[in-house]
């Protein structure tokens, strides 16, 4: 074999134990890092932040009977596009409203009645007119501190032709930043249980050694409910006095510290 290919082996194989050598030493170390001391102490707490919806959603409805399906739904968008108009004037941005679906069907009559084995008594349905639905959805932000805006577009929208209105849905902007903030309040009740435990027992705390999510009690959606409000042409609709209320978002953190 020559010299010159026995010289290159050596030098491959030396760098391959090299490597196995570095490779057991990060192994080695990473297990040391992630071991965790025998002495410890694991408590849950749970942490509250209470705090005022700053998000309001409203569910507006209009149904609309015709003769004809093309009348029918001619004047549900007539009064579908009266009601985005008014909300984008109260300062409603358009990315907040959505129309949500458009329903339309026809309503029909079964005349006579049906006598048990005659065959001839069997009515077809007649087609008597059609019906019309559609849903918008608006998003009202800073109700936290103004509800003149939420209760304009409540009443406005009735006036301008919304007659279903399925209610008000209350919640957050920003729900990760209370949760984030019900999780810091929870370790730090944490931290307190288990200094007096450790002083209990004749220990010190030491530094945290792990930390973990056992539970979260951010909430759903707070409806506030509204009956269904059909406009008269010789009357309009009174604004609403709309509360949003607080809410509770929770966090249960269960954590580990070091004893001495």
């Amino acid at each position: 074999m020559p010299k010159w290919l026995v010289s290159g082996l050596g030098g491959l194989l030396i760098i391959f134990v090299a490597f196995l050598v570095v490779q057991q030493v990060y192994s080695f170390s990473q297990t040391v890092k992630n071991q965790k001391p025998a002495n410890t102490i694991s408590v849950s707490a749970d942490g509250k932040i209470t705090a005022v919806p700053d998000l309001a959603t409203v569910d507006l409805g209009v149904m609309t009977q015709a003769a004809t399906a093309t009348d029918a739904k001619n004047q549900n968008d007539t009064k579908v596009n009266q009601i985005i108009a008014f909300v984008k004037q109260q300062g409603i941005a358009a990315a907040d409203i959505q129309t949500q679906q458009l329903n339309l069907y026809p309503q029909q009559s079964y005349g006579g009645v049906m006598v048990p084995g005659d065959a001839s008594s069997i009515q077809v349905p007649k087609v008597t007119g059609y019906q019309a639905q559609q849903t918008v959805e608006i998003k009202v932000h800073g109700v936290d501190k103004d509800q003149s805006v939420l209760e304009k577009v409540l009443d406005g929208a009735v006036n301008n032709g919304a007659n279903e209105v399925d209610g008000v849905n209350f919640s957050f902007n920003n729900p990760d930043a209370l949760q984030q903030q019900a999780q810091e309040a929870a370790i730090a009740n944490a931290k307190v249980k288990a200094q007096a435990l450790a002083k209990a027992a004749g220990l010190s705390l030491g530094k945290v050694v792990s930390v973990s999510e056992t539970s979260s009690g951010f909430p759903t959606p707070m409806p506030y409910a509204l009956a269904a409000m059909a406009p008269n042409s010789a009357q309009t609709s009174v604004a609403p006095d709309i509360q949003p209320g607080s809410q509770d978002v929770t966090e249960t953190m269960s954590v580990t510290f070091e004893v001495k």
